[in-house]
């Protein structure tokens, strides 16, 4: 009952903060901007952290404990890779989350795509996101020195960090650093290197290279003993997603994670161009699902661990994404429009 009545209110205030900041941006004859309601939103939500106990402290039901690779998640609903705020994750913990993912870093520090770069969106009559965030973020340097003091370590639950690159030698280098910034942590944390990363030199990712996906894992296997994620993309054909599969299901401690946002031009999503600086970008939310879904049932065969990330926010969702054969369900989405789905799915389980 508390669960549904704080989403209740969540939701009201969500709407409210953001239809407040799209009324000035009018009235300042300023772009409308998606992230500045976020952040506002964020900033409000985590005023209330003194209240925690009453807003956001949710116990885990013990029976609904899942093993990965002698990983304990308390919980098989996790954070999704797309937030580094800490306050945020902090909350996101209170609240139930069995893990989280980091938000994807690279080598070097990025300012991201011009701005606007997040909006709602609307496609097939459901609600989501898109996002050209360009994945800002401080760069490998200044993330190894602040990831081993990192508060959320303090929860004893899985993280997973998210690594992207611009090419086969960003990958190696970046995890070859956070083994050595993280090798005196007594902690539990893998790997997640996303491959379906559009950042890429070529403009093109590992998972159109399926040669040098095979040689990064192997390299990184020299690098860690951790279990590795791989993160696939939705938008890819399923003969590809097999050749993935075939690759994976090779080598030591993998997880694949099925799967990611799927791109969309903003135009046919709802968006004037004139409030989105790029022509697309990665549309995310229940639009998603059904294609997350066949990815689960196409990579089931290959006996590998499933994470289920895409159009997940109900525990009917859940249900017949493990039925399907994933173990871990990733969220991101959801946890903006309303994280309380959080105590509501864990409860259901």
């Amino acid at each position: 009952m508390r669960a549904g009545f704080l989403s209740l209110c969540y939701r009201i205030a969500r709407y409210t903060i953001t239809y407040t900041v799209y009324f000035f941006q009018y009235l300042f004859a300023r772009p409308k901007d998606l992230e500045t309601a976020v952040a506002c939103g964020e900033k409000a939500l985590s005023s209330f952290r003194v209240f925690s106990p009453l807003f956001f402290d949710f116990n885990i039901p013990k029976e609904i404990e899942t093993e990965v690779y002698e990983m304990k998640f308390p919980s098989p609903v996790i954070g999704a890779s797309f937030k580094s705020e800490l306050q945020i994750l902090d909350i996101w913990f209170r609240m139930g989350l069995g893990g989280i993912i980091l938000k994807t870093i690279m080598q070097e520090e990025r300012d991201g795509n011009l701005r606007p770069r997040l909006q709602d969106a609307f496609f097939d009559g459901q609600k989501g996101l898109l996002n050209s965030m360009g994945l800002p973020g401080p760069g490998i340097d200044e993330f190894a020195i602040a990831i081993p003091k990192f508060s959320i370590w303090d929860y004893g639950r899985p993280l997973g960090i998210s690594v992207g690159g611009d090419s086969r030698e960003d990958y190696l280098d970046t995890v070859a650093t956070l083994e050595q910034a993280l090798c005196e942590k007594d902690s539990v944390y893998f790997y997640e290197l996303n491959i379906s990363c559009p950042n890429t030199k070529t403009g093109k990712s590992l998972s159109e290279n399926l040669q040098d996906l095979e040689l990064v894992l192997q390299e990184v296997r020299q690098l860690t003993s951790n279990p590795v994620s791989v993160k696939v993309s939705p938008d890819q054909k399923d003969g590809d997603l097999m050749r993935i599969g075939e690759i994976l299901k090779s080598n030591h401690k993998i997880i694949i994670n099925a799967g990611n946002t799927t791109y969309k031009k903003s135009i046919d999503v709802g968006i004037a161009s004139s409030h989105f600086s790029s022509v697309g970008g990665g549309l995310s939310g229940p639009v998603l699902f059904s294609r997350t879904l066949d990815m689960v049932k196409l990579f089931s065969g290959f006996n590998i661990p499933i994470m289920a990330t895409g159009g997940i926010s109900t525990i009917n969702h859940v249900a017949a994404l493990q039925e399907a054969g994933a173990t871990l369900f990733g969220m991101a989405t959801a946890l903006v429009f309303d994280p309380y789905c959080i105590p509501k799915i864990n409860r259901n389980l």
